[in-house]
């Protein structure tokens, strides 16, 4: 699969419509293509703010009967009478499994490039005051995306192994820095490995720890200056997020461990980094 069919594919894969074989092929070429990666990490997060943030409003009826108008206007009464006998043969026999409404309807370019308009135009007027996500939301959203495919993916590593001896000289080959990597299986968060990821325009490290059934992603980049020292809690979706930062490295831990798990994780962590 090349990047144009990815793109066409993208709205489909990011709302889940693709057919399970057609899916795993886009997964496969964002896993190879940075660029892909990053039109649908933005997808991503512009499906989440709009679901999130987009107050819903029922249409009244005057505007219902102008979008269908300005829908027939589109789409032209031959193809309107065409999709009512098709709709009169439909009826005639077994009912088919349940679709969407749309999925019948034979929608041409100019009907979709009218809805479309239309959309935009009432979308305008309905939230002029909606806001785009702010870096730190859009980088939240960037990290759970990459932990659930992580998962979903069943890509969890590049390199499978509880050895930091391992682990780290393979990043180290990888990546333009030398992430810090200790095993905190002692402390009931054993290493699982590692894997090379990209957030924020730039390679990270993504280190992968176990907590009972739950896996703990820690995203690890170099600092830049001027970054904030403070620890920052986030929960998004049923997924918590602690970033903090040292005089070297950026660190975002995410994961759907209780939110003390991961507290204990960082301060973990960090102590094993004390003592080396």
């Amino acid at each position: 699969m090349n990047c144009e069919e990815t793109t066409n594919l993208m709205d489909a894969y990011v709302d889940g419509e693709l057919d399970p074989i057609t899916s795993l092929q886009v997964e496969r070429h964002l896993r190879e293509c940075s660029k892909c990666e990053q039109v649908y990490e933005v997808d991503t997060a512009v499906a989440h703010v709009v679901s999130q943030a987009a107050p819903y409003y029922r249409a009244p009826t005057e505007l219902r009967e102008r979008i269908h108008s300005a829908l027939r206007d589109a789409i032209g009464p031959s193809t309107i009478a065409d999709s009512a006998r098709e709709n009169q043969l439909l009826a005639s026999r077994t009912p088919p499994e349940r679709r969407n409404v749309f999925s019948d309807l034979p929608w041409n370019r100019l009907a979709l490039a009218a809805a479309i308009l239309l959309a935009a135009i009432v979308a305008s007027s309905l939230f002029p005051r909606m806001s785009a996500p702010t870096s730190d939301q859009f980088l939240a959203m960037q990290l759970i995306a990459s932990h659930v495919r992580s998962l979903m993916a069943n890509h969890l590593t590049d390199v499978a192994s509880s050895d930091q001896h391992t682990v780290k000289p393979w990043l180290d080959v990888k990546l333009d820095f030398a992430a810090p990597v200790v095993d905190l299986s002692n402390q009931g968060f054993p290493l699982i490995g590692g894997r090379l990821d990209y957030l924020a325009n730039h390679s990270v490290a993504a280190l992968v720890y176990q907590r009972r059934k739950h896996f703990i992603n820690l995203f690890v980049w170099p600092v830049e200056s001027g970054t904030t020292r403070a620890t920052k809690a986030v929960s998004r979706q049923g997924y918590h997020l602690l970033h903090w930062v040292d005089s070297d490295f950026n660190y975002w831990a995410v994961s759907d461990v209780s939110a003390s798990d991961l507290q204990a994780f960082k301060e973990q962590f960090e102590g094993q980094l004390r003592t080396h």
